[in-house]
């Protein structure tokens, strides 16, 4: 809503002032042909800038700070508009070749992050593999030792009339069994 505002102002302000006296400040030309067209330029600029800063505030992936170069760029354009005399009708060429070198430290730090992500995929990859290898195995080991028990207690609860020398067999595979368990 604030960039739509700030572009709508540009169109209701008259051309061909080259300074604009409001009520707690002053807006001079800067070397543009009128105020009007600074406003404009500026008000252009400013409403990219918002739309970058709340793109990376509401961005949670780790490549969010690929977005501080435009911002670094544009915010940059918007103080050389007020710093340099624009009457030669140049605008925007020198700003790249200033910010360059802290785009490349942005680039590097991107890679890093980029190869940090990366590896850490690859170990929760390799972690969750681990986890599904043991979880296999401990089934298995389990299983098939819980199977002996049931087996075991089936076969207990189907002969009820049980010698004491089947008893006494039966008693020890189970508590075989059950420290194999443990």
């Amino acid at each position: 809503m604030i960039t739509l505002l700030f572009r709508e102002i540009t169109i209701y302000l008259p051309k061909g002032i080259d300074t604009y006296n409001l009520i707690l400040f002053r807006i001079e030309s800067y070397g543009f042909v009128d105020a009007a067209q600074l406003v404009y330029i500026t008000s252009n600029k400013v409403s990219l800038v918002i739309y970058f800063l709340v793109w990376f505030i509401l961005e949670n992936r780790w490549w969010r700070y690929a977005i501080l170069s435009p911002l670094l760029l544009l915010t940059n354009q918007i103080f050389n508009i007020f710093q340099t005399n624009s009457s030669s009708g140049e605008i925007d060429e020198i700003e790249l070749y200033q910010s360059g070198p802290f785009l490349l430290v942005i680039l590097i730090v991107l890679l890093l992050l980029a190869q940090a992500a990366d590896h850490q995929e690859r170990i929760k990859a390799f972690l969750r593999l681990q986890y599904q290898n043991i979880e296999h195995a401990v089934e298995q080991r389990f299983g098939r030792q819980q199977q002996n028990i049931e087996e075991k207690k089936r076969r207990l609860a189907t002969k009820k009339d049980l010698s004491k020398a089947e008893l006494a067999a039966l008693k020890k595979e189970l508590e075989q069994e059950l420290k194999k368990l443990t």
